[in-house]
């Protein structure tokens, strides 16, 4: 009996166990904006970007696939390295400072005070199966807030789209990446032209 449980307080100790240990997901980023729109001048206020609001599960980590209109899926082994609110709000902010638009931008979780907060809904972040192939799909409602007031300067619907090569993981996040891209530069100008028109 001794070396029986000798044995199996050796196996306890160095960590054995007859179950596999599962791999890792994979963690995923959308690519830095590219063909950004070009500003003059950077206008004099401050920008607060808010985290989207976001129902599950576009409020998960999952990168989401609608293979009907009544189905949602997540892609097996990868994730987005955070939820996907928090990760269209990093997209927006890196496309706004790099764009130079405004002359600060910061996020919600600033303390810092702001004359201008973009306000969003994240309706859409995933791969729809359609009879032309696979398309990722991009849904923000956007509101541009005059922090002093809480009066809506502009309010605008996006939807961005695009045809995947693929589903394999790698062509999924690349055209995510585009279509994120095409709307966070879209944003930054419609954000630009609102303020000059007033």
């Amino acid at each position: 009996m001794k070396v029986v449980f000798a044995l199996a307080l050796s196996l306890i100790l160095a960590g054995c166990t007859v179950f596999p240990v599962p791999e890792s997901p994979r963690l995923m980023e959308l690519a830095p904006a590219s063909d950004l729109p070009a500003f003059g001048q950077a206008l004099p206020a401050s920008l607060r970007v808010d985290t989207p609001l976001a129902s599950d599960p576009l409020g998960s980590t999952r990168i989401l696939i609608k293979p009907s209109a009544y189905e949602y899926r997540a892609l097996a082994g990868a994730r987005w390295r955070e939820s996907i609110p928090v990760v269209v709000r990093d997209h927006l902010l890196e496309t706004f400072r790099a764009s130079g638009a405004f002359a600060n931008v910061m996020t919600d979780t600033s303390p810092a005070t702001s004359q201008l907060t973009l306000v969003s809904e994240l309706t859409g972040f995933q791969a729809e199966n359609g009879e032309n192939g696979t398309r990722v799909v991009v849904r923000l409602h956007l509101q541009l807030l005059d922090n002093r007031t809480r009066q809506s300067l502009c309010v605008k619907d996006f939807e961005m789209t695009s045809h995947t090569a693929s589903t394999t993981l790698e062509d999924l996040v690349k055209t995510f990446s585009a279509v994120a891209n095409d709307a966070a530069s879209a944003t930054v100008q419609w954000a630009y032209n609102c303020r000059v028109d007033r």
